[in-house]
């Protein structure tokens, strides 16, 4: 053996050898990524209430949103992400109840242990968080109303939650866009701008093709994020809900090649799989039973999609707690978020027959949905009939439901 060859076998094979068995996990990380996406928190802080009179029949009265629970829900959810060190969380809007500056403000403290935990936030606001009349502090019997925050001031409290990572900003919206990991780029898009709510601005979609442009130069994926929705998902839910130019969206993203647009808004869990491989992820309320999340898992050009369900009563245990609530919590939400309904569908039935067994039948229809599980619906045509005679929007809602194509809306295994 010649002294060059000896060498390059006694000292350079060994370098190579390690160089490539260090780098081969590495590069699977790179590859293997983990992102968790919460919508529609609609925290308070604690400071805004004494969970006094007015705001108990508030939240009775409600949609079904946890709000009692709110500090109690956000801090579990915190806790797991931390523990599971995805490589971003994503809040597609709507993270505070009314909008108020106290309340954004405790958040993006909350939120920041997330980022000093080593795992990006990306903040996005919806229709709730900015501008918003309705922001107040809640005493007793009565309120005091705050006023809202401004764009600049939702920016401004989290700076550091999304919009100082990003690789562009839209001078024209809330909209920007970050590279958590190489080559995966998340697009948030802001639509809740005052002046031109639930549209994208000329000036915005300028912006959203260079975007895209630019990813597709680079090589890098592109998953979108939005409150409001791309896709109608329900026939009922519509107007309001859908983004009012979603089908130039739409073509945009078809154009670019983008597979997977993450939204929440309904507070209902559902998958819309579109004809031309555009998907849409409308996230479940974190504040409404079963307070689930999502959790995606790409690798390569395919990725997972799947629910999970925040475990409240875990981390009182671990905490201490003793609020019987908390500790049996997936049973106290149900049976709250089945209240509201009972609620409103009593009055709506004044005087029909089977009153009793039409609102459980409403009931569990409607616990089903929002959880994403209507494949676990009775199939009962004499409700549906009979919720059908009465002419009222539960009717209309009910059919709507059930003309779905059934399916758990749960889970999704999808090309990026």
């Amino acid at each position: 053996m010649n002294k060059q060859a000896a060498f390059f076998s006694r000292f350079l094979l060994p370098l190579l050898m390690l160089f490539f068995l260090l780098s081969a996990p590495f590069a699977q990380a790179q590859e293997d990524t983990t992102i968790i996406v919460a919508s529609d928190l609609h925290y308070i802080s604690p400071k805004l209430t004494d969970h006094g009179a007015y705001f108990t029949r508030m939240i009775a009265a409600g949609d079904g949103k946890i709000v009692q629970y709110c500090e109690e829900i956000v801090e579990a959810l915190i806790s797991e992400v931390i523990a599971a060190k995805p490589d971003c969380l994503i809040l597609p809007g709507d993270v505070t109840f009314n909008g108020a500056r106290q309340s954004h403000e405790d958040l993006a403290q909350k939120l920041m242990r997330v980022r000093e935990a080593g795992i990006p936030v990306y903040v996005l606001p919806g229709n709730h968080d900015m501008n918003n009349y309705n922001a107040a502090s809640f005493s007793g019997d009565s309120f005091t109303r705050l006023g809202g925050i401004s764009p600049e001031e939702f920016a401004s409290i989290y700076a550091q939650l999304g919009f100082s990572d990003a690789l562009s900003r839209d001078p024209a919206s809330l909209s920007y866009i970050a590279e958590p990991v190489c080559g995966l780029r998340i697009l948030m898009l802001d639509v809740n701008y005052p002046w031109d709510s639930n549209a994208v601005s000329e000036q915005t979609f300028l912006w959203l093709e260079e975007q895209l442009a630019d990813a597709r130069a680079a090589g890098a994926k592109v998953i979108s994020v939005t409150h409001q929705n791309i896709y109608a998902h329900n026939s009922l839910l519509s107007y309001g809900y859908v983004i009012r130019n979603a089908e130039l969206l739409r073509a945009l993203y078809d154009q670019y090649g983008v597979r997977l647009n993450l939204s929440g808004h309904m507070h209902m869990q559902h998958i819309i799989e579109g004809s031309s491989g555009l998907c849409e992820i409308a996230s479940s309320s974190l504040l409404v039973s079963p307070c689930q999340y999502g959790v995606i898992r790409l690798s390569g050009n395919r990725g997972t999609y799947h629910t999970q369900k925040t475990d409240v009563a875990a981390w009182a245990r671990a905490k201490g707690i003793e609020d019987d609530a908390l500790l049996r919590f997936p049973e106290y939400a149900d049976a709250f978020f089945r209240a509201t309904s009972i609620g409103q569908s009593e009055e709506m039935l004044s005087g029909a027959e089977n009153t009793e067994e039409m609102i459980q039948f409403l009931c569990d229809v409607n616990a089903a949905y929002f959880a994403g599980r209507p494949d676990l619906i009775e199939d009962r045509p004499d409700m549906l009939r009979a919720w059908a005679q009465t002419g009222t929007f539960f009717g209309e809602y009910l059919i709507s439901i059930l003309r779905e194509k059934i399916r758990s809306h749960t889970m999704l295994d999808f090309e990026l």
